[in-house]
């Protein structure tokens, strides 16, 4: 085996075991901590979230298994190919790619509605709740142009590769610009999603500093971004930036090819034409073709465990603006404040009460006072054994003295009135 299938394999196998593992931890982890929901309270979007980042593993699982069959057609290079494997390889490659890029701007599009808020609270929740089923029905159509496109791949004459045939039928071209604009449309949705989400937190910054600068008489540069803000834009622009890097080139080799790139970059299971031709566009169709396994391997990463960071920035984002709404309404009236204070003292009243009842009195409140009857009939030479026990066994403390001798007065005060 020479050096270059070699060297290919083995970056193969480190982007498989990586991805697997990480993209089974993700599906574990979201099944596991599944919470049970009623049929009537809808899903917030932290559950939507997790729900679309399954799919997307699930999907990223998909596509390193189709990585594992090139792998093994590399390690074993006297395995054969016929019209039905090349085939089969080509439309489930290219369904599963299709698929993460949805699950991708399903999950754009989730945050930017979250983030930005450009409708209405009813419409919103109408498109998120239609966002999937559009989804859904896009990748539908985009996979019946995969069908079409699928009939012109075929096998190579020696049977070790696969390839696009020259001889192209006009649907079969019409079907393969469906599939590239399919491809490099989504990228644009994702593009656009997290730019504006970038563009919505700086912009709100902005008009935040000319509040505070008019305000205080602040110079302008002493008022820095909050670290929140900054943290945030710089996750959402390194998602944004990966994205990118892993499927610009192939979006790009697919809508604008350069020779026969597309057949290398589409249909080859053999990469550099069975390894006989390393010219810069076999290497460039090479890069392109490696950088969406490399997303498929990524994403859990981005998605997954920097997603906790990201997911506390923005809950902190909407604490922030919860408390600077709460502070800018105005003070309670007069009014207000006394009636505040003569419920806080009624109830420091009732307070007392309830700590005598609890305390080792021994008592309630009608036999604290019918005790205290006696012994004042005690007083007067009248004497009986409850008196003399109330009156020898317990020895009152001042303060719940004061409190009894409070409550009489209370009841005298009661008699007089009746």
């Amino acid at each position: 085996m020479d050096s270059v299938p070699t060297a290919i394999a083995l970056v193969y196998g480190l982007i498989i075991i990586v991805g697997v593992f990480g993209n089974a931890w993700v599906v574990l982890s979201v099944v596991r901590s599944r919470r049970p929901r009623s049929k009537t309270s809808p899903a917030s979007p932290s559950d939507r979230l997790r729900s679309y980042i399954a799919v997307l593993a699930v999907v990223d699982l998909t596509a390193l298994m189709v990585l594992l069959v090139r792998t093994l057609y590399i390690v074993f290079p006297e395995l054969r190919l016929d019209n039905v494997s090349c085939r089969a390889v080509f439309l489930l490659d290219h369904t599963v790619k299709l698929g993460s890029l949805t699950c991708l701007s399903c999950i754009s599009v989730e945050r930017y509605i979250t983030i930005r808020k450009p409708f209405c609270s009813s419409i919103r929740k109408r498109f998120i709740q239609l966002t999937p089923v559009i989804a859904i029905c896009a990748l539908t159509v985009f996979s019946a142009a995969l069908l079409l496109e699928m009939n012109n791949v075929v096998v190579t004459s020696d049977g070790l590769n696969c390839m696009q045939s020259t001889k192209k039928k006009m649907w079969m071209e019409i079907s393969g610009q469906v599939v590239a604009a399919s491809f490099i449309a989504q990228l644009m949705m994702i593009t656009n999603n997290y730019s504006q989400i970038v563009r919505h937190v700086r912009r709100k910054f902005s008009k935040r500093k000319a509040r505070v600068v008019a305000h205080s008489r602040q110079h302008e540069s002493l008022v820095s971004e909050p670290r929140y803000m900054r943290e945030m834009t710089s996750a959402i622009l390194r998602v944004l930036l990966f994205h990118v890097v892993c499927w610009l080139p192939f979006c790009a080799l697919r809508l604008v090819p350069i020779g026969d790139s597309i057949s290398q970059l589409s249909a080859s299971i053999r990469m550099f034409g069975n390894f006989k031709d390393y010219s810069l566009v076999s290497i460039g169709v090479f890069f392109a073709h490696i950088l969406t396994y490399v997303s498929a391997t990524g994403d859990w990463i981005f998605y997954a465990v920097m997603n906790r960071d990201l997911r506390n920035l923005i809950r902190l984002t909407t604490e922030r603006r919860k408390r600077s709404t709460l502070s800018q309404q105005c003070s309670p009236s007069p009014l207000h404040k006394s009636l505040r204070q003569q419920v806080t003292s009624s109830l420091r009243f009732f307070q007392s009460i309830q700590s005598y009842r609890s305390s080792g009195a021994g008592c309630s409140f009608d036999d604290s006072t019918y005790g205290h009857s006696l012994v004042i009939q005690q007083g007067h030479g009248g004497e009986s054994p409850k008196s003399s026990i109330f009156s020898n066994d317990f020895v009152p403390s001042p303060k719940i003295s004061a409190i009894s001798k409070y409550r009489t007065s209370l009841l005298n005060n009661d008699e007089v009135a009746v």
